[in-house]
């Protein structure tokens, strides 16, 4: 079957990792291919967005159990007469409700999903819908797929092994990194250089969303035992969500005077921990802090980590379910059990989950005696970035192509 079209799904556009995937593929996929991208709705585009060609079905959520069926099947039905009119012979989805719609709006073309979180681990997909979609829609649509791609091998055995998908019909490929583009990037000017607020102080640094998956409310506690220590040092949260009120309030009742960038706060460096919002580059915060801490409860692929680790920041990273173990301990990523005490590897530092009043204390023993060790810093920024190399944006992209060709 020749290559005429290749359709790109994806239920919405934001901030995302799988929306940066996404409009990665979009790109270059377009430079090969004729291609089409597609999302269901137009809610939370960023502003570089508006430039890119893409086809919205304009079929919201629903907001009831009627509502929420009729809307997931006029999706499955816009989507087949897409693929019908355009002759698509590959149609790639991200996120699990655009992969649903894929799969059954399939006519004779190629059909791949895209997988870039944990299912097992995941703790958002629960209650009684949780138990349908674990049991039921996850072992039984995802067989019919053609190709399923993983951009974590945990990711990949937990399908085989939990979901009992066919492994000749699953793949791991790491999600990838334009190093230049990042570099180049973490070069601009940003507002703390300009306010000097990396002056005479030490600088930990998260970014993503302010959500329950990124367990930051876990950090905000890890950071006031850090305070307490008697370390100076500062804490930037780059990023937007849901938890934004709840985290403010939880840093001011640990005795965390805060900045955010929502109030009318005036900038400056008299405060312990800045909430800076979404930014469209982080790079120039990330490439001057001192350590990037990620205390997430699950990951897929996180791109998060890997810009930091870009930008030579030494990390520390939860060892949560897939991802960070394969980035930062490659030789220990066939390990069944998560860690209990530090893992220190030349990329970076694995820690135990951040989940118990005992790790929390790990976790900020380890951050104190790594910022009182500065040697040891430097090191682990040298393996920050010989490590991305292995996911440079160029190799993968070589892999996409023998995707859509195979």
């Amino acid at each position: 079957m020749g290559i005429n079209s290749v359709l790109l799904i994806i239920p919405n556009l934001g901030n995302g990792g799988a929306q940066q995937v996404f409009r990665a593929q979009l790109g270059f996929y377009s430079k090969h291919f004729n291609v089409i991208g597609c999302v269901f709705n137009k809610d939370n585009l960023v502003e570089t967005d508006l430039q890119l060609d893409i086809l919205s079905l304009n079929v919201p959520a629903g907001n009831n159990l009627i509502s929420k069926g009729f809307y997931f099947l006029l999706r499955v039905w816009k989507v087949r007469k897409i693929k019908k009119k355009n002759g698509i012979t590959h149609s790639i989805s991200h996120l699990e409700g655009a992969d649903f719609i894929n799969i059954l709006s399939a006519r004779t073309e190629k059909v791949i999903c895209w997988i870039h979180g944990t299912k097992k681990h995941d703790g958002n997909i629960e209650g009684r819908l949780g138990w349908i979609r674990k049991k039921i829609l996850i072992p039984l649509l995802y067989r019919k797929s053609n190709r399923i791609i993983c951009v974590s091998g945990g990711i990949r055995q937990e399908l085989i092994e939990q979901f009992k998908i066919n492994p000749q019909r699953t793949e791991s490929l790491a999600n990838g990194f334009d190093l230049a583009f990042i570099l180049q990037k973490a070069r601009e000017e940003d507002v703390f250089t300009q306010k000097k607020l990396w002056n005479a102080s030490l600088v930990l640094i998260t970014h993503g969303r302010l959500a329950r998956q990124k367990n930051l409310r876990a950090l905000l506690e890890i950071f006031g035992k850090v305070k307490d220590a008697g370390v100076t040092c500062r804490l930037i949260l780059i990023g937007d969500g849901e938890l934004r009120n709840e985290l403010i309030v939880q840093a001011e009742s640990l005795g965390l005077k805060s900045y955010a960038v929502w109030r009318s706060d005036r900038l400056s460096n008299e405060y312990d921990v800045y909430f800076m919002g979404y930014q469209s580059n982080p790079f120039p915060m990330l490439s001057k802090a001192t350590l990037y801490v990620m205390t997430s409860s699950w990951e897929g692929f996180p791109l998060a980590l890997g810009e930091a680790m870009a930008c030579g920041v030494p990390v520390m990273s939860s060892d949560c379910f897939t991802g960070p173990r394969e980035i930062l301990a490659p030789l220990h990523k066939d390990l069944i059990q998560p860690i209990t005490s530090p893992l220190v590897t030349p990329q970076g530092i694995l820690m135990p989950l951040a989940d118990s009043s005992r790790s929390l204390e790990i976790w900020a023993n380890e951050i104190v005696r790594l910022l009182n060790n500065e040697s040891q810093r430097k090191l682990l920024s040298e393996g920050s970035k010989h490590r991305m190399k292995d996911f440079d944006q160029s190799e993968i992209n070589n892999k996409w192509l023998q995707l859509i060709h195979e």
